[in-house]
């Protein structure tokens, strides 16, 4: 009866945190990138016509993210389907907005279950919840999203960073469950060859997919082969490698080479992005903001800080109270997480530059690492939980608690956020003039003001592709008054 309780209580605080943080993306501004990829701009058109960056070989050319097709088509297709169908129940503008809270709730949503999964080896069970929940308030979509964030704010980029991530936990779903929870999924079977074209999606998606796979394969191979070589004894080096390479489970290299392959051709086909070709500066110099980068993504706000205590109070728990078997093997996955972000960090400069991201690290590049630091504090704090004594859980629960009320206080809402920006979209779609001067200083589907109303001719194409207006027009912008 208590169980059952306990069950329907996280649902509900899972369904509440859920509610939550789609009303916190449905009051989000759009961002100045979507008119170009929805339209699209003259940029996208070449993305979208070549879906495996052929382009650049049979034409000799460069043109923005070659090897990123699916997210773009996603995008596009997303957006220029799901709003003419939610304006069957609301009005154009509503529409659109209801259509970017949809799309990152659900990658929100996507995310929290495959980590809730990966923590607990089940589905829908009391650990698979215990676990959702405690993943859930450390999703940041204010307070601490500057440094920790998953889901962007800007629609698009979420598109680009949060839903890839999404690939990845399911590429490597089969693989993790059975070899590190010993289950294996009997359905698999019937669905495994679909994952060799899963590779290929994946590894054509976000900027940050082919190097996280790659790293990740590669850490796989070592741990693997570290443990059967370290098992063998009084043998030489040579013999061991050999013994320890054909020892590795077959199902590795089925996962992994075609996902190598891939990843490889990505980056590869990266090369011919003339976006790193026209903003390229020296490695060193890259590799000299590295440390900056570190220092502001984990001092400027309380939320790493908050986190990594508490993962250093629970490592230190396990290493002196609870150094069973399982208690050494999830010692070991953190470390190995360590490991994973550590090299991970040190390629971030070979992705090149931005301007919106002068550290080279920031909370978009950091996502994978994020990932891991979140599940490592469910997997050890649900472990140290079911293994304390009572005595114990009476400091150990409220310290959690405490931890998991900081971050959902710190996630305070803004529910007018974007009522500027739907001001000036009712004005551009009552207004009957050519050229409509509007009367605040929002963005308004911009990074900036539009001060020129050519500027404007991308984001009305967009409008009258979600119906908001229907006639062509253009807008610029003029300082409030207020």
């Amino acid at each position: 009866m208590i169980k059952k309780f306990l069950i329907l209580l996280l649902a509900l605080l899972l369904s509440i945190d859920i509610g939550y943080s789609f009303l916190q993306h449905f009051y989000t501004p759009f961002d100045g990138d979507m008119a170009g990829g929805i339209v699209p701009s003259d940029e996208v058109k070449p993305i979208l016509d070549s879906p495996f960056g052929l382009k650049v070989f049979d034409e000799n050319i460069t043109y923005p993210n070659p090897n990123r097709f699916f997210c773009h088509w996603i995008f596009y297709e997303y957006f220029n389907r799901v709003p003419s169908l939610l304006q069957h129940f609301t009005t154009p503008i509503n529409s659109a907005y209801l259509s970017c809270a949809i799309a990152k709730t659900a990658m929100q949503v996507i995310i929290t279950f495959l980590l809730a999964i990966y923590v607990s080896g089940s589905v829908f069970r009391f650990r698979f919840l215990l676990a959702a929940v405690l993943i859930t308030p450390l999703f940041q979509t204010n307070g601490y999203r500057s440094y920790m964030g998953i889901i962007d704010p800007a629609t698009t980029y979420s598109f680009f960073y949060a839903l890839p991530i999404v690939l990845i936990l399911i590429y490597f779903a089969p693989l993790f469950l059975k070899y590190y929870h010993g289950k294996e999924l009997k359905w698999f079977k019937y669905v495994k060859p679909f994952w060799i074209p899963l590779a290929l999606i994946s590894s054509l998606s976000g900027p940050l997919n082919p190097g996280v796979s790659l790293v990740i394969g590669l850490l796989i191979f070592i741990f693997a082969i570290s443990q059967i070589f370290n098992s063998l004894d009084g043998e030489k080096f040579l013999t061991k490698l050999k013994f320890a390479l054909q020892k590795i489970p077959n199902d590795y290299y089925y996962f992994l080479i075609p996902l190598f392959i891939f990843s490889l051709y990505s980056l590869y086909l990266g090369r011919f992005n003339s976006v790193d070709i026209i903003s390229k500066q020296s490695l060193s110099v890259l590799y000299s903001k590295l440390p900056e980068g570190i220092f502001y993504s984990f001092t400027q706000k309380l939320g790493f800080p908050i986190l990594f205590l508490i993962l250093i109070i629970n490592s230190l728990f396990i290493h002196f109270k609870l150094r069973t078997s399982k208690g050494k093997q999830i010692l070991m996955t953190f470390k190995w997480i360590g490991i994973f972000a550590l090299v991970y960090i040190m390629l971030l400069p070979l992705g090149g530059y931005r301007d919106y991201r002068p550290y080279i690290l920031r909370y978009d590049t950091i996502i994978p690492i994020t990932l891991g630091l979140m599940f490592i504090f469910a997997k050890t704090t649900i472990f140290i939980y079911n293994n304390m004594s009572i005595k114990q859980k009476y400091w150990y629960a409220p310290l959690v608690i405490i931890i998991l009320v900081v971050f959902t206080n710190s996630d305070k809402p803004n529910f007018d956020h974007n009522a500027c920006e739907r001001r000036a979209l009712v004005q551009i779609a009552n207004s009957t003039e050519s050229v409509v001067k509007i009367d605040n200083s929002c963005t308004v589907l911009s990074w900036d003001q539009i001060s020129t109303p050519s500027d404007s001719e991308l984001n009305i194409e967009l409008l009258k592709i979600w119906g908001v207006i229907e006639e062509d027009k253009l807008y610029f912008q003029a300082p409030s008054s207020e």
